[in-house]
């Protein structure tokens, strides 16, 4: 399965379009997705009380919040591959990534002696894409943003061990919330890269 996230709160804007391709083209190929639409749910601030870091071992501590973040949680550790679909919001992905982030402390280990924590090993090796859209260039993503140190900050915890970027530049007006020709090619090729992914991962299982 491949889970699909949609970090941006437009409705109907860019990233939705890019998200509903995406996951248009997967089903035609009979592929599983899950889409998730963070602004659909409820996912509350971490406490920072390390409750969930506090057993050792691998298996994830239990966060004492429950909300959507459980949801999202169990898509995320039942698929080969995660989209992450964002605007760039002051140069990095929006705020919302950092929220889940935090939430996903049970991924790690801290003691009370320990002086950093220690990521648990999920047993997981999975393929990761991050789509940004962005009113500056594409090409400018990588070096004026922080958005993929965030998004390997978000991809470790969760095995994900492989990661391909699309940068989407000039979206920054109303008449640029649609998918060009161009741009849909490159959902359609990122479509099509998941695809082979999962057909080498079932080929090998």
């Amino acid at each position: 399965m491949t889970t699909i996230i949609n970090l941006s709160r437009s409705v109907n804007g860019i990233n939705d379009h890019i998200c509903d391709l995406l996951a248009k083209e997967m089903a035609a190929d009979s592929k599983s997705v899950n889409y998730i639409k963070t602004r659909d749910l409820k996912i509350d601030f971490c406490t920072n009380c390390r409750l969930c870091m506090k057993d050792p071992g691998n298996n994830l501590g239990r966060c004492h919040i429950h909300d959507d973040m459980d949801y999202v949680i169990n898509a995320l550790l039942k698929s080969k591959c995660v989209v992450v679909s964002a605007p760039i919001n002051c140069y990095d992905l929006p705020s919302i990534i950092r929220v889940m982030l935090e939430r996903m402390g049970g991924f790690c280990y801290w003691s009370d002696e320990m002086y950093a924590p220690k990521v648990r090993d999920v047993g997981r090796s999975m393929l990761g894409i991050l789509i940004t859209t962005s009113a500056m260039p594409g090409i400018m993503v990588p070096f004026t943003t922080n958005s993929r140190k965030s998004f390997k900050l978000f991809a470790k915890p969760l095995g994900i061990k492989r990661i391909h970027y699309c940068h989407l530049g000039f979206k920054g007006r109303k008449i640029d919330m649609r998918l060009n020709p161009g741009d849909m090619n490159k959902v359609k090729s990122i479509a099509k890269r998941i695809c082979n992914h999962q057909g080498q991962s079932i080929a090998t299982a």
